[in-house]
């Protein structure tokens, strides 16, 4: 498949080591909200163990995945502040956040410079350094493969919901693109 450069109105070339990661966000955004389209209002509050986050914790976790890339871009480290995140009310409002997390990302990613891109960025979490990698590998690690593992999650909690699970990169047992 070839993976053709993000459009980003108003912004000047992208760093050629960013591109692929924004094209990559870009392209695996569609899987990500088709996951968060079906997220039932009536079950924010569930969770499949006493030890897991509610389906509104995570839902709202994934979509602010995106957020990170921004926080990458224009800063040099970040403290992790410890969970409980707050959650929206309803199953839109986290969808909308999403979108809006996404496009913050777009442009972020867009703006970011290619020195800039391989220079180091810290994770912090009570005040520990977690890791301290070039800002790309962050982007990977933080944005791109943090979204792939808490939308597996997401898929899960959908299942045991008896929620129908949508297409992420083939047939489910509820929808078949190919059939």
């Amino acid at each position: 498949m070839t993976t053709m450069p993000v459009p980003l109105t108003g912004s000047s070339a992208v760093a050629p080591s960013v591109q692929p990661i924004l094209n990559e966000l870009h392209e695996e955004a569609a899987a990500t909200r088709r996951l968060l389209e079906r997220v039932p209002n009536d079950k924010l509050g569930w969770k499949p163990h006493a030890k897991s986050r509610t389906l509104g914790e995570l839902a709202n976790h994934l979509a602010s995945i995106p957020m990170m890339a921004e926080r990458v871009a224009s800063t040099d480290e970040f403290n992790a502040p410890a969970p409980p995140q707050n959650v929206p009310a309803t199953a839109q409002e986290i969808r909308d956040n999403f979108e809006k997390n996404l496009q913050r990302a777009e442009q972020a990613l867009s703006d970011l410079g290619e020195q800039k891109a391989h220079s180091d960025w810290r994770l912090i979490f009570r005040g520990k350094e977690v890791f301290k990698l070039p800002r790309v590998a962050i982007l990977r690690k933080t944005v791109l493969n943090h979204t792939y593992h808490h939308r597996g999650q997401l898929g899960v909690y959908l299942r045991l919901l008896d929620v129908p699970v949508p297409v992420v990169y083939g047939p489910t047992a509820d929808e078949n693109p190919f059939g």
